[in-house]
């Protein structure tokens, strides 16, 4: 199991104890119930991490694929990453708004919607000319 793998496992076996102190302790129902769904959705991560580390020998430890990589339209052995960009920050800025927006109101739903999908579209479009 890869090291990814045990340090999120670790923190949802974490998260499970602190569940069940803080619903023994405390009395109110929201705590635990957010302490709970923290520890799934670590637990999640770290069961695909899992997963991923059982089907993905790593060429390292000699299961003679040492050339084997992503084959992709970079080229051989190459994967194509785009360049640094400030549109996934905006996107994000974006969703941060319109989830705001979802508490606030259609004042700050409809710009963060706006930013998001503009970011969506400059990050689309910029990820498309490649140098």
């Amino acid at each position: 199991m890869g090291v990814a793998a045990r340090i999120f496992l670790g923190i949802a076996g974490f998260l499970v104890l602190a569940t069940i102190i803080y619903a023994t302790t405390a009395s109110e129902g929201v705590g635990t119930t957010m302490l709970l769904l923290a520890a799934g959705a670590v637990l999640s991560v770290g069961l695909y991490f899992a997963a991923k580390s059982r089907t993905n020998a790593d060429p390292a430890e000699g299961d003679g694929h040492e050339g084997a990589g992503p084959v992709g339209p970079a080229g051989e052995g190459e994967a194509y990453l785009p360049h640094a960009s400030v549109w996934p920050f905006a996107m994000g800025m974006g969703l941060v708004v319109m989830a705001n927006g979802l508490a606030l109101g259609l004042w700050a739903l409809v710009p963060g919607a706006l930013l998001a999908g503009t970011s969506l579209f400059g990050y689309a479009r910029q990820s498309r000319r490649r140098d």
